[in-house]
């Protein structure tokens, strides 16, 4: 059952990730709540930043030349309160960045988000936003539980094998 709280968060994750796949960072920032001096955003590969120079010394950084598609699904809205949300949702990214040596190919993976909005006038604003990756050991598991040749999942299957 979708309620109208998810269903507005919806609306708001579909503008924000629409805005990060064009790296439109004007329209990144309009979904924030810019009254909020505390903001905070923790991207998975760095340390949190905390307020609004912080956040935009990240986001400032050059990223004309790379490509990304960011997308998200499975959307838990609690309401936390009359004006404000708690939202948790499941995101995939997928990067390119050219000339990159470590990198060469595009390369991606799972996060899950956990993210803070309040009601404005004119919408919800994120004011916190927290990315947490699976541990690497998890990874590495899904990985190889990902490369096994369907065939043996059916033989298991034919000889009553469950897990």
């Amino acid at each position: 059952m979708t309620t109208e709280l998810h269903r507005e968060l919806t609306e708001f994750l579909d503008a924000y990730f629409d805005a990060w796949n064009v790296y439109d960072q004007a329209r990144m920032r309009a979904l924030w709540d810019t009254d909020e001096a505390d903001v905070l955003y923790l991207a998975e590969e760095c340390e949190p930043h905390i307020g609004w120079s912080a956040i935009e010394s990240y986001w400032g950084v050059d990223r004309t030349k790379a490509e990304r598609l960011l997308t998200w699904r499975d959307l838990h809205a609690v309401q936390a309160g009359t004006d404000v949300a708690i939202a948790f949702f499941h995101c995939n990214w997928s990067t390119y960045l050219p000339g990159n040596r470590l990198y060469p190919k595009p390369f991606g993976g799972p996060v899950r988000i956990s993210m803070v909005l309040r009601r404005k006038a004119d919408g919800w604003k994120a004011i916190h936003y927290i990315e947490a990756p699976l541990a690497s050991l998890v990874q590495v598991r899904k990985a190889h539980e990902d490369a096994v040749d369907p065939r043996l999942h059916e033989r298991l299957a034919a000889k009553g094998i469950t897990y």
